[in-house]
């Protein structure tokens, strides 16, 4: 992992010096030489991006198989880890409690619906739905052949059909993807015939502001400042309900409820754990990593012995266990755990 951030002259120094910089270090750890040009290839600082920016790469056998850019994160010397055990921790620490989010600017004659995600500020993917305005005109303004009330009810079924459409549109793109909000902005009337037509399951992530931002008349700055709002307020309430779950199991006899190091490690033995939920990072522990099922050792001990393949810091061994186990992991800042814990876990079922 390595700094990406640009806008001043000393950091784009920095850049220019960093492929240098990391290929001696991973020299110094004996990685191969298709490694290191892979990862030197793949340093490109984070052009457009605001400070702090941090790239996370991950490499095997030559190929880059994972280059990521993490805004927000500080680095200040680059983090370099050759092994057969890879250690994606940073990058789960970063992604954690990750969404995508949906911004549809919607008008009368269509709109355009952007795909973003809550690791970075840029755009991944936009979709679009082009109604004809020259029809609703047409409708309106021919003469001889409609009267005013036939012309408006021409229009009005044009813009339906259209915000229809965009909202069928918004529907395909939520099936595909963990959308948790919904923004829509636009034409006051078809953004609210789109969110009328959205499904049930799908209102409660809506969200709209006054804005038309397809005309160019709304100020983008304030616009994008609300939907930063919505989107911080979307995370706070999911870390909100984890600790209402917490505490809920911390005073109901626990059944429900991993709490410490040893009890989240035979939790994940079983499948058991389902949110894995660290509030301190277990940096002082070390743990097991097993070749094969229940994936996962306590650091002492004799179970599993031979399916053990090393001994690792906790909190890489526990992400590997987590991801294999179909459990979800959230590292949670200045969470309430039960008897001051660092890391707790709530489970599929009841411990016996």
């Amino acid at each position: 992992m390595v700094d990406a951030s640009l806008g001043n002259t000393s950091a784009q120094e920095a850049a220019d010096n960093l492929p240098d910089k990391v290929a001696k270090l991973l020299k110094s750890q004996q990685a191969s030489a298709g490694d290191i040009s892979a990862v030197t290839g793949a340093l490109e600082p984070a052009q457009g991006m605001r400070a702090p920016v941090a790239r996370f790469i991950a490499v095997h056998d030559g190929e880059v198989l994972l280059n990521e850019l993490l805004p927000g994160l500080k680095v200040e010397s680059p983090s370099v880890d050759v092994g057969p055990f890879p250690n994606f921790t940073a990058l789960a620490r970063s992604r954690g409690g990750s969404f995508s989010y949906l911004v549809a600017e919607v008008g009368r004659d269509g709109g355009e619906v952007h795909l973003y995600n809550t690791t970075s500020p840029e755009r991944i993917a936009s979709r679009g739905i082009v109604g004809a305005p020259e029809e609703v005109r047409h409708a309106r303004k021919v003469p001889g052949e409609y009267d005013q009330p036939k012309a408006q009810a021409a229009a009005d079924e044009m813009i339906r059909r259209n915000t229809e459409e965009v909202a069928e549109l918004i529907e395909d793109m939520c099936r595909d993807n963990y959308v948790r909000l919904i923004v829509l902005s636009g034409d006051i009337k078809a953004r609210e015939a789109v969110a009328s037509a959205l499904p049930a399951n799908l209102q409660d992530y809506v969200e709209v502001i006054d804005a038309h931002t397809r005309t160019g008349g709304a100020d983008t700055k304030q616009v994008q400042q609300h939907i930063s709002k919505l989107v911080d307020e979307v995370k706070s309430a999911a870390v909100a309900d984890l600790e209402a779950k917490v505490t809920a199991q911390a005073g109901n006899g626990r059944s429900l409820l991993a709490v410490g190091l040893d009890e989240v490690v035979t939790a994940l033995q079983s499948a058991q754990a389902e949110v894995v939920l660290v509030g301190q990072y277990q940096d002082e522990h070390t743990l097991r990593a097993l070749s094969a099922e229940p994936w996962v050792a306590h650091q002492e001990g004799d179970d599993h012995a031979d399916l053990v393949v090393g001994e690792w810091p906790a909190p890489e061994v526990l992400l590997r266990a987590t991801a294999l186990t179909d459990a979800t992991i959230r590292y949670v800042p200045d969470m309430a755990m039960p008897d001051g814990a660092g890391i707790a876990a709530l489970l599929r079922w009841a411990k016996s």
